[in-house]
């Protein structure tokens, strides 16, 4: 009973509010043009990324979201062309929001050792919320329980409402062959996401900063891989909401490692392998808030395929961000 009850107020919350955040990935670099516009092309050959996860599946009412995403550097456009979609679904898909973006990036070498990439994003976007799917506090009984259906609430005659967005976003990545950092602002005109007209409700501007280095800590031969350490900070903020992510990853071989902290949420672990065009992960997040007592962790998959460019691109026309992948 009391994950149902818990489940219930995130669903009024939504219903009341409308003005939930954008889903959130542990898995940062593993899902690249989600994070920042500019990496799109940035592994230069065509890439293809799956993201699934699972938050919280121990209350009744999780958070699953899917993302996929294609992008790939073209000579004749002197710059990277992707499309990403994502889906996600809250509260057994009372709360459903779609979307699908385009995206443009461009390269420009600052010097022999430093390149500014950046990027431009348009997405459109779909909110709709099933009203016979919500809970509201007068269907709590003390001793029966969740009776849906039995609600004084003044409802939408249609049981369904929707919301249709036109959404711009921008990004830049500076890098080296060391060093990496860069920020994107989504949702720059702020579009109305409310699901009742007239009412409005403004999508929140969401700004992201990152930055990360990689340190090869052990140096590796011809017969045995060196191990490379890369240290990052992920800062994001949208609304009210404030998140801060300090983590490592540690790499040698195929094999990657992933420890980081999302400051008054979870700790993350993650295990990835990259082999030839291949590249596998999988995360899992150790709730720390108040809320872990009900909400245990989260799960989260990625896939990917890199392959090489079809065509010999100059050095001076595009390089290769040196950055994880998981």
């Amino acid at each position: 009973m009391p994950k149902k009850l818990l489940a219930a107020c995130f669903l009024f919350l939504i219903a009341t509010q409308l003005k939930a955040q954008d889903p959130s990935f542990s898995q940062f670099y593993a899902n690249p043009l989600y994070l920042n516009p500019a990496f799109a092309g940035s592994g230069g050959g065509p890439r293809f990324n799956l993201n699934y996860r699972n938050q919280w599946p121990s209350l009744a009412g999780n958070f699953v979201t899917y993302s996929a995403s294609y992008d790939q550097y073209f000579s004749a456009l002197s710059g990277g062309i992707g499309f990403h979609v994502l889906s996600d679904r809250i509260g057994d898909a009372a709360f459903r929001h779609n979307q699908f973006s385009l995206m443009y990036s461009n390269n420009l070498a600052i010097n022999h050792n430093l390149v500014l990439k950046t990027g431009f994003q348009y997405t459109f976007a779909q909110k709709s919320l099933n009203w016979l799917g919500l809970v509201f506090p007068d269907e709590i009984d003390a001793r029966l329980g969740i009776q849906q259906g039995t609600t004084a609430e003044n409802l939408p005659v249609s049981n369904q409402t929707n919301a249709n967005m036109h959404d711009f976003s921008v990004g830049a990545i500076l890098f080296s062959d060391q060093f990496y950092g860069g920020f994107a602002l989504h949702h720059l005109t702020q579009p109305n996401q409310s699901m009742i007209p007239p009412g409005v409700s403004p999508w929140n501007m969401k700004s992201t900063i990152h930055a990360g280095a990689n340190f090869e800590v052990v140096r590796g031969s011809r017969n045995m891989p060196g191990t490379t350490l890369s240290p990052n900070v992920i800062l994001q903020f949208q609304g009210t909401a404030r998140q801060i992510n300090l983590g490592t990853y540690i790499s040698r071989g195929p094999v990657v490692g992933g420890l980081w902290y999302r400051f008054g949420d979870a700790f993350i672990f993650s295990l990835g392998l990259q082999q030839n065009i291949f590249r596998f992960g999988y995360s899992y997040d150790v709730t720390t808030s108040r809320l872990r007592a009900a909400a245990i962790g989260s799960h989260e998959i990625s896939a990917a395929i890199q392959l090489e460019p079809f065509e010999r691109i100059p050095r001076r026309r595009m390089v290769k961000i040196k950055c994880p992948t998981f």
